[in-house]
């Protein structure tokens, strides 16, 4: 029995692959009673341990916003959002189920959207910046500094400031 219980776990780790969430928000479900309870946002990377019909069990890990016990983040400063649930506490690592279709293999694929209406807004004006010439941090002051001449609401921001963050010099996404 215990020899199919350490198979089971070790098979779980061999078989589990990484994926990235390719809609601008996708709903996460409780692993017991199939409730919405959060969001997951576009780019946030994943581990799918399992698949059932359509939807696919992940493991989301990062850090507990300190400002915001129901947000789990990349790293808590600068702060870059993973998943923000609707009652419950976020934990350093979470598992749910999410819709398949809503998720890519491909990271770069994830955040084709976002990119080209980032690309698309910026260079209205001026010649767009590639991601990686600033660090997370910085990215925060300038998007603010541009957010009116932009005309985009906070929630365009919000989408953009986490592109640029992932692919900042210093983000999650820029590293191989």
């Amino acid at each position: 029995m215990r020899i199919v219980i350490i198979m089971a776990i070790l098979a779980n780790f061999i078989f589990a692959k990484d994926a990235f969430v390719s809609d601008i928000k996708t709903d996460l479900f409780d692993i017991t009673n199939n409730q919405v309870v959060g969001e997951i946002y576009e780019g946030s990377k994943v581990k799918v341990l399992e698949k059932k019909g359509d939807l696919s069990l992940v493991e989301v890990s990062g850090e507990v916003a300190a400002n915001n016990p129901k947000v789990l983040a990349y790293k808590k400063e600068p702060l870059l959002t993973l998943l923000s649930l609707k009652d419950d506490t976020a934990k350093p690592k979470m598992k749910f189920w999410v819709k398949t279709s809503e998720l890519s293999d491909n990271k770069v694929e994830a955040w084709d959207e976002v990119d080209l209406f980032y690309y698309d807004t910026c260079s209205s004006c001026h010649a767009a910046h590639k991601p990686k010439e600033h660090s997370m941090h910085e990215w925060e002051a300038y998007l603010s500094a541009m957010q009116s001449f932009a005309k985009i609401n906070d929630e365009e921001k919000a989408r953009i400031l986490r592109y640029l963050q992932a692919f900042a010099k210093d983000g999650p996404a820029s590293k191989k």
